[in-house]
């Protein structure tokens, strides 16, 4: 690992994580709020919490290309570097509100906010452990595409559009790998690899197309 990479990476992990310590407490309100006034049973905050990760990755994903690109560039950073940069952080960033959301789900658990369930009923063939699993890599995926989203809009609006269009087809299949999974945990264990290996594929796939987008893209100065 080079020494600015090193450093870009250094910046981000020292930003991000408070940034998802105020998200997470955010989230934490919404669902004791959500538990209070609900009148049928509510999932556990790790499946609620999980299912909201994705969506803050992304989101997270997409800022991080518009506000540090740059800023970045500008201070001599190869867009090679700043990518996996991104990519780096963008895992340490999942692993730590995924520990972050279990630590809160293990806490709520002696309280009357523990939830009905851990998973939702329409994955209720998986397990806390494979839902987890599922759905941290599906939320690599988000970061992945948010990152190629922001990145091909830099290229001009058709780019732009385009990678909305791959996003959405990347939603249809996660939609599809998700039942598919569920319907694989019945068969088996080793089954279940198999819909985790097809999202593995996905997010490599969106990360080589976001490489090639964010190594080229114009930076203007000043």
């Amino acid at each position: 690992m080079t020494t600015k990479l090193k450093d870009m990476t250094k910046i981000f992990t020292g930003i991000f994580p408070v940034w998802s310590l105020w998200y997470l407490g955010i989230l934490l309100i919404i669902y004791i709020i959500s538990n209070i006034f609900a009148s049928d049973g509510i999932t556990s905050f790790f499946g609620f919490g999980m299912t909201a990760n994705r969506t803050y990755l992304f989101v997270l994903g997409i800022l991080s290309v518009l506000m540090f690109t740059e800023w970045a560039v500008n201070m001599g950073v190869s867009r090679k570097t700043f990518y996996k940069s991104l990519m780096i952080t963008g895992l340490i960033t999942a692993v730590f509100i995924t520990a972050v959301t279990g630590i809160i789900t293990f806490g709520l658990s002696f309280t009357p906010f523990a939830g009905e369930y851990m998973t939702p009923e329409d994955m209720k063939y998986l397990s806390g452990f494979e839902y987890g699993v599922f759905h941290f890599i599906s939320g690599l995926m988000f970061w992945a595409l948010g990152i190629l989203i922001a990145a091909a809009f830099y290229r001009g609006f058709w780019a732009g559009m385009l990678s909305i269009f791959s996003g959405l087809l990347a939603l249809v299949f996660l939609i599809f790998n998700e039942q598919l999974l569920n319907y694989f945990s019945v068969l088996g264990n080793m089954s279940v690899l198999v819909g985790y290996a097809l999202l593995i594929a996905l997010i490599l796939l969106y990360s080589w197309i976001g490489f090639r987008v964010i190594k080229n893209i114009p930076v203007k100065f000043g």
